[in-house]
């Protein structure tokens, strides 16, 4: 496989990473998003030991559900990332504001940062959408996005182009993601009462430490290739 080919191969499976992510986190299970979990293969050795635990809980998950899976998984999304019928902070809030502020409030700086990072995109939030832009859905669809936009660059065998996106995408994953999420992923697991989303948690926190790595490398390949 020629260097265009694997760079294709390998952020097309980035980016795929992160959408079915961010779906995750964004809203409660539905049964189409269910039964496309059911039909995946996951790669329990895939040289990260975190995530390969989380892809057997997974797995085992899959094979156990309960007779109403449905609504055992949306009651655990509503109890440990929206709060509901809890007293104090016994949730995983998934908001960047909430790890960084002070105060654990929504809607803080890190909001506005990732919403200029958003329109200096052109892009904007679904207004169906009620909540802020600093949402981890919404943050991993960014990287998502990024990831597309190198596909675009690759298709063109523009090096320069592919070094920017590279480094972008490695900005935004050290400056917002790993900023946060690695705190909130533990607190999901903590907090969550089902093993799926436990499983989430630990792909979410593995695959993203894994990132750092995958993006190094090709930033210090792209340079010896432009060289």
């Amino acid at each position: 496989m020629d260097k265009i080919s694997e760079y294709a191969a390998v952020i097309s499976n980035r980016e795929n990473l992160y959408r079915f992510l961010g779906r995750i986190y964004k809203v409660e299970m539905d049964q189409t998003l269910l039964d496309q979990i059911k039909e995946m293969s996951f790669p329990t050795e895939c040289g990260e030991d975190e995530i390969g635990e989380g892809y057997r809980m997974i797995e085992n998950y899959l094979q156990h559900l309960g007779g109403d899976p449905l609504t055992d998984l949306a009651v655990d999304y509503a109890r440990v990332f929206l709060g509901a019928g809890i007293a104090g902070d016994d949730a995983a809030y998934p908001y960047e504001s909430v790890y960084t502020s002070p105060k654990r409030l929504i809607m803080q700086d890190a909001r506005d940062q990732v919403l200029e990072i958003y329109r200096a995109k052109d892009l904007n939030k679904e207004e169906m959408l009620d909540f802020p832009e600093d949402h981890i859905a919404l943050e991993l669809e960014f990287m998502a996005y990024l990831c597309h936009e190198t596909q675009d660059a690759i298709v063109a065998e523009d090096w320069p182009k592919i070094s920017s996106c590279l480094k972008e995408q490695m900005d935004f994953l050290t400056q917002h993601l790993l900023n946060w999420v690695p705190a909130f992923c533990d607190d999901a697991e903590k907090f969550a009462g089902t093993d799926f989303y436990k499983a989430i948690a630990k792909v979410t926190n593995g695959y993203l430490r894994l990132e750092r790595t995958i993006l190094e490398d090709m930033i210090a390949e792209n340079v010896v290739a432009k060289a």
